[in-house]
Parts: C-alpha cells; structure tokens; sequence
C-alpha cells in the first residue's frame, strides 16, 4: 500500500498519527509525507526569539529528523503562509496534492479530521482540500486523524473538537511503534511545551497514544460499522 500523509505544519505528522505512519513504514508499506507550511508562525518555546524565517528553518530540519525517527520513504515541505491557508484560493492547496497524487500514486490519503484537532484553520482547510482532491480520484480513499470523543477527556490543557466516536471508522493499535513516535516527538524541539503538556495527561501518555483513530472522510462508510484495525480495510 501507498500511503500519502498530507498535513499543515511539521510536528502534524508526529504529534497526529506518528504511531501509525510509523507501523505502516516498518511493515512494507511506502509512505510519503506532506506540509503546506514551516509553522513559521509557530508561538511556543523558540519562536519567541525568532524571526519567521528563522523559526521556518529550524522547524524544516526537526520534520526532516522526525521523517527519519517514523522511517518514512520521503517527503516534501511547502513554502505556503503559516496561519493563513484558510485565506488562499483553493486551487493553490488542490494544485499541490493533485500533483502529489499523480506522481506518487498512493491508494491512501491521510490528513486531520475535518474539525482539525483543536479547530486549527489551517488543519480545517487542508482537510478540505484533501477532501476535494480525493472525490476527484478514482479509487482513492481518505481518512481524517483525531482524537476520539472517548478519548478526549484524558487531556485537560487544551479544548479539542473530537471525532464523534460513531463516526470513527478505523483504530490502529501502535502500542509496539510508540518508541518511533516518541523518538520523533523529540525531534520537534521547538513543541518542547506541548510535549511536556501532553505528558502529563491522565492516566500517562503511552496510555493515552497506543491507539489512533480515524474516520473515512471519502468514501464514506455506512453508520455503525465496526471499527476495523487496518488501515488497508
């Protein structure tokens, strides 16, 4: 299976569904990453004494540490505005994943949810882009990342919008590949604040990460099926 991981920022990959991008790139599978942006517009840690540019670069180089932690077969970061895709023509976003899809062909696009995690416009805009690219794509399916409503409640530090879990289609256990995810995470130097704030969520985080969850965005599933465990299904 071809995978392809289209996403807004560095750290997306990791902090989202790491663990499972992870478990396919070590079981066969070939798996290509995407960002739209350098998260120069990034708030924590670092970008307080950065200038834009500066923090674009720095967090270029840690996503290429992370694609090298989760073993993925290659990637692409994009120069578009950090915080500002929402404010783009569509087609600038459509252009980038249509070719993406020509060239590398996957059977699998993977993204945010729909609502983004944490309502992010620019996780928001991107999961619609993908959404358009994959209805216009024979054979293509797309599964947006989250959190489960179920899950939600373990991280207190942050207001998230949660996948309703009646439409989570899909939920891969990563217990055996969160060393790969963690390993990753510490790449991301400059997420060093979310990453001491996630670790401190109920019941511990290993916990809360070994499984993933996703709902197929295209095409959609019927109501009520029951999870499966593979992506491939």
């Amino acid at each position: 299976m071809k995978l392809l991981a289209v996403f807004a920022h560095p750290d997306d990959e990791t902090f989202g569904p790491g663990g499972t991008l992870a478990r396919y790139a070590l079981t066969g599978h070939t798996c290509r990453l995407v960002t739209f942006t350098r998260g120069e517009a990034g708030s924590l840690g670092p970008a307080r004494n950065l200038t834009p540019e500066e923090l674009g670069r720095l967090r270029s180089v840690e996503l290429e540490c992370a694609v090298s932690a989760l073993q993925l077969s290659s990637y692409r970061v994009c120069d578009l505005p950090d915080k500002k895709l929402a404010g783009l023509p569509p087609e600038t976003g459509l252009a980038v994943i249509r070719r993406e899809i020509e060239t590398f062909e996957p059977d699998l696009l993977v993204t945010f949810h729909k609502d983004g995690i944490s309502g992010h416009p620019d996780h928001q805009t991107v999961a619609r882009w993908c959404l358009q690219a994959a209805r216009e794509t024979i054979g293509l399916r797309l599964l947006g990342y989250g959190i489960a409503e179920s899950q939600a409640h373990h991280v207190g530090f942050r207001r998230l919008r949660p996948i309703p879990d009646a439409e989570v289609t899909h939920i891969i256990d990563v217990t055996s590949y969160l060393e790969y995810k963690l390993k990753a995470i510490d790449c991301h130097r400059s997420q060093a604040e979310l990453w001491d704030r996630l670790r401190s969520v109920e019941g511990g985080f290993s916990q809360y990460a070994k499984w993933e969850h996703f709902s197929q965005a295209w095409p959609a599933m019927e109501p009520g099926r029951v999870p499966a465990r593979r992506l491939e299904d």
